[in-house]
């Protein structure tokens, strides 16, 4: 079997929605992550056999497949083929995982993989129409309730005995957590700039709050139950921004001289419960330990989506983990949430964060809207 390497990537400073990027075009959004992760690995882009994008609002402009546009758009070789899909907040992680089966099957020997939102261009509100134009049709809701992440995050809550309390100390310690990867430059090697003009547009994740605390968090007034337990201080951010990865054969990296970042060393993903879509990483994360005979305990470092607080606490409440190897330079709480690209920054920061750990194996598991949970397991390079 191929063995498959994540070689190189980058990703852009994450925006505010309808703050630095708001004049971006989600393409050139796109293209910038696309041509700062080829130049990062080194290679003509002609040596790219294929790429996998995640978007989830594929309307507007990053409608008729906006992976395919951003590639064009960079001047890139039109002879490869690029495909934009939508697996909700862990698109872009499963892209990584199509973009590795296709080597594993000697379709291909180099794939790029990645993912953008512009929730400023494709704001969430266009998704969330009435009536027969709605994405939730009749017959789906005879079978499931289908409600706004918001309230299923309130379900899942009450589900596995989450109190408001424990999200604000989360929420609070992403916060810090990102601030002090910054300060560290746990992120530089990771990112590209957006400019315009020839000016940058973001040096740092817009959205990270340094004086962040519980106080300040206990002061929110909850955002979809009077009494619930989520609020801005411990929910992910609607942002703009966009990643690329790079991922090569054994036989490619030897051949064009690429040295690896991490390994792939196995993929997944699960279906689960569409109401309360938060346990879902527990599935996931599951499923990949059985595959691979490997425990909890193997893993250096663990990144789990910060759709809000509850996903990771509810994990952390199942496995029994410590706290001290999971999301140790925060998450889409802090660093923000640009839906279609969120799931290979995350991967492609826990590459890092190994290599910066002294090597090992990481695991990195997102859950999503409509009931889906991703997990992949990597191993450092070095």
């Amino acid at each position: 079997m191929n063995r498959v390497a994540i070689v190189a990537g980058v990703r852009t400073p994450i925006g505010k929605m309808g703050k630095a990027y708001r004049d971006v075009h989600p393409v050139d959004l796109l293209g910038t992550s696309l041509k700062g992760a080829v130049a990062a690995a080194g290679i003509d882009p002609a040596e790219v056999d294929m790429g996998f994008m995640g978007a989830t609002g594929q309307i507007g402009g990053q409608a008729q497949n906006v992976g395919r546009n951003a590639w064009l758009a960079a001047g890139f070789p039109m002879s490869v083929p690029i495909t934009t899909l939508d697996a909700q907040c862990p698109s872009s992680q499963l892209a990584t995982h199509l973009g590795a089966a296709s080597i594993i099957a000697g379709d291909a020997a180099v794939v790029i993989c990645g993912g953008v939102e512009s929730l400023t261009r494709v704001p969430t509100r266009l998704n969330e129409t009435v009536g027969e134009d709605s994405p939730i049709s009749p017959s789906l809701r005879a079978h499931w309730d289908m409600p706004h992440q918001g309230e299923s995050a309130e379900r899942a809550a009450e589900k596995y005995g989450i109190t408001r309390a424990m999200c604000d100390e989360y929420g609070v310690r992403s916060h810090l957590a990102a601030h002090a990867a910054w300060e560290r430059g746990s992120f530089d090697n990771e990112i590209v700039p957006v400019k315009v003009d020839g000016v940058t547009l973001l040096h740092r994740d817009e959205g990270v709050r340094p004086d962040s605390s519980v106080e300040k968090a206990q002061a929110l007034t909850s955002v979809y139950r009077e009494d619930g337990v989520n609020n801005a201080a411990n929910s992910s951010q609607l942002s703009d921004g966009s990643a690329a990865i790079i991922l090569a054969s054994e036989e490619a990296c030897e051949r064009l001289g690429l040295k690896p970042l991490a390994w792939i060393r196995s993929t997944t993903w699960v279906g689960n419960d569409p109401d309360i879509i938060f346990d879902g990483p527990n599935d996931a994360t599951e499923k990949i330990l059985k595959r691979t005979g490997l425990t909890l305990d193997d893993m250096t470092l663990i990144d789990i989506h910060e759709a809000y607080a509850i996903p990771v606490l509810i994990w952390l409440k199942h496995y029994g983990v410590d706290v001290d190897r999971v999301n140790l330079d925060g998450g889409a709480i802090s660093l923000g949430h640009p839906f279609g690209a969120t799931g290979a920054r995350q991967l492609l920061h826990l590459a890092h964060a190994l290599q910066a750990a002294g090597g090992g194996l990481g695991l990195s598991t997102m859950c999503g809207g409509g009931g889906l949970a991703t997990a992949t397991i990597i191993e450092s390079a070095n």
